[in-house]
């Protein structure tokens, strides 16, 4: 009985071996408080209400369509003007982005609609709710008749100035909402009118013979539709209120959708939805003047006066849309990567179009060299190429054998690239010896030209405004800028549109995020942005609803950059690959020697008091 023990085993050297695992079980909650990062308060619940709209809707500017029937004669009664608004407020205030062919559902809900009466013995309106201050009645006395029977530009500025000029100081102040964007006027004028002055017709005339002049069009209509430079268009034709519904209604609302969602001229194009443009809105646009052949002869310029003349009206345009910047440079040896073949027919050297994607010589062109574009900045690139004497004169040759008339071309998010010909050279033959030319504001007018219209290009918009002879539509091209107002006014919705969204994408992404991993640093500088982006989409809203564009695109912009500048904050990148078994690995050498050891003693005391124990049973039993 050696083995049996007559005393109870003493469980003192178990609690104290067990004892030594209390440092670490009180130390744990200590370690896991030293070691835990600070996490700023994020609203989550406003950035999920925010995504959950953001998902099922989308911000909508609405608009305000004032339609003016202007005619000296008693056109209309009071009966038949009634029923004629009811038709009109009827068919277009329904008018979406989706009406649109190659549109998507999205920045527009629709017009609110006033129809005017505007005649000598009579002023009628349909909503005196809307803004009956902007475009008063008594516009047959402003002169526009003769002036309809100069140039459709001169009586589109008469109408600017009717507008926004000739009002008195209060109604000006009431009506300055307007050129924030979102009110558009049509003028139907009665083409009777002007048939005892032939200058109308005559007027038009020139202006079909200029447009279908080489190319066999044919005289579709009596009627003329003009969409003007700024927010207001004009039907001239023969109507009454039996024909209206079925010549002026469809008139009415090709303009109107033509403010929503441009050009006709666009239409099947596929739209640029997102600009070429940095988070904050804002873009480089760099040009570069390429010297192919210095050894034939050198090119430069005055940009500073080529950007004040050509490009700086264009900038101050677009400065509700984005924030351009200027830059330029001049680069010597610089061939393009394809080659050209001399064209008889054509007598000039050619390069098919569908070798342009392979023109940019990326290894020459050193175009990349902006000291402006740091971060995230975009930048858009517009190369004005000249060709060496070995390739004088040069041009894209198209699919149908036409020579290019822009000798132009555009690649989406990068930019353009426009050859130039230099004429009046004195070196065409022979032995040359390199000469050095300056490019003066007139030869630059129409590679100027050409960019502007590869800029409208990535921006969305059609490269000209195109005029439909047949059809009798036809649109005033503001020659300075390069954008039509009703232009800029969508680009606006486009850009509001697509910066709430992308504020609510972001916005979620963080959110994610942040609950994906509970260990990543969340100063208060994040915090606050996101805050502020979300009362920055809240006030985008608001502004929405009172139909201010300009305070609407800027507080969708803020929303998208705070939004962007949390994503991308630095604290946030920096720990963003330190996940928590990154931690695990760091401190498991500190404490897994000691636990160890202390781990296995606790096993033999236990065992040992197990034993001792065992024994004890047995001598008693």
């Amino acid at each position: 009985m050696a083995d049996e023990r007559s005393t109870k085993p003493g469980s003192k050297r178990l609690w104290i071996t067990v004892a030594t695992f209390l440092p670490f079980i009180l130390g744990i909650p200590l370690w896991l408080k030293s070691t835990q990062v600070y996490r700023a308060a994020l609203p989550f619940r406003e950035i999920d209400d925010f995504q959950t709209w953001a998902s099922e809707n989308s911000l909508k500017l609405p608009g305000r369509l004032n339609i003016i029937i202007a005619s000296s004669d008693a056109l209309l009664t009071k009966h038949q003007f009634d029923s004629v608004a009811s038709d009109l407020a009827l068919n277009l205030r329904s008018l979406s982005w989706r009406n649109a062919p190659g549109e998507e559902e999205g920045s527009h809900n629709g017009f609110d609609i006033q129809v005017t009466y505007d005649s000598e013995e009579a002023c009628l309106r349909s909503n005196e709710g809307f803004d009956s201050l902007y475009w008063p009645c008594g516009l047959l006395k402003y002169g526009f008749l003769e002036a309809a029977r100069l140039s459709d530009d001169i009586l589109d500025n008469l109408f600017w100035n009717y507008a926004y000029k000739e009002q008195d100081s209060a109604k000006a102040i009431e009506s300055e909402a307007a050129t924030d964007g979102g009110l558009y006027t049509v003028v139907l004028l009665q083409r009777n009118q002007f048939e005892h002055d032939e200058s109308l017709n005559s007027v038009a005339d020139d202006a079909n013979e200029a447009e279908c002049e080489g190319s066999g069009c044919r005289v579709g209509t009596s009627w003329r539709t003009v969409v003007g430079k700024y927010r207001h268009a004009w039907i001239i034709g023969n109507f009454n209120f039996s024909s209206f519904q079925a010549e002026v209604v469809p008139r009415i609302e090709e303009v109107a959708r033509t403010f929503l969602s441009g050009s006709r001229s666009a239409s099947g194009r596929s739209k640029a939805r997102n600009l070429p443009l940095s988070a904050d809105g804002k873009a480089i646009l760099s040009f570069t003047l390429l010297n192919a052949e210095p050894e034939d002869w050198i090119f430069d310029w005055d940009f500073e006066d080529l950007k004040n003349q050509f490009f700086e009206p264009v900038v101050d345009a677009l400065k509700g849309v984005a924030r351009l910047s200027l830059e330029s440079q001049i680069l010597y040896y610089t061939p393009k990567a394809v080659k050209s073949q001399w064209d008889a027919s054509h007598n000039a050297y050619v390069v098919p179009v569908k070798q342009l994607p392979f023109f940019v010589n990326s290894n020459e062109w050193h175009l990349d060299s902006s000291t402006a574009a740091t971060g995230r900045s975009k930048l858009l690139h517009f190369a004005v190429y000249v060709p060496g004497a070995k390739e004088y004169p040069l041009h894209f040759l198209r699919k149908n054998g036409q020579l290019s008339p822009t000798d132009g071309f555009t690649s989406p998010g990068w930019g353009g690239v426009v050859v130039y010909n230099p004429t009046n050279l004195s070196i065409l033959d022979g032995d040359v010896q390199s000469s050095a030319y300056h490019i003066t504001a007139k030869d630059f007018e129409s590679v100027a030209g050409v960019i502007v219209s590869q800029l409208r290009t990535l921006f969305g918009l059609p490269p000209v405004l195109q005029n439909d002879q047949e059809r009798g539509f036809f649109s005033s091209s503001p020659a300075r800028t390069g954008f039509a107002e009703w232009e800029l006014d969508l680009l606006l919705r486009r850009r509001a549109v697509s910066d709430m969204a992308a504020a609510a994408s972001t916005l979620t992404s963080l959110s994610r995020l942040v609950r994906k991993l509970p260990n990543m640093v969340i100063k208060d500088e994040i915090g606050e942005q996101v805050k502020s982006s979300l009362v920055a989409a809240v006030a985008a809203l608001d502004h929405a609803a009172r139909g201010s564009y300009l305070q609407t695109a800027e507080a969708a912009r803020e929303a998208a950059t705070l939004a962007e500048e949390a994503f991308f904050h630095p604290s946030i990148m920096s720990v963003l690959y330190n996940p928590t078994e990154h931690h695990l690995a760091i401190y498991t050498p500190f404490f897994v020697p000691v636990l160890l050891h202390a781990v296995i003693a606790v096993i033999k005391e236990a065992s040992r008091y197990r034993r001792e124990w065992r024994r004890f049973k047995q001598k008693r039993e």
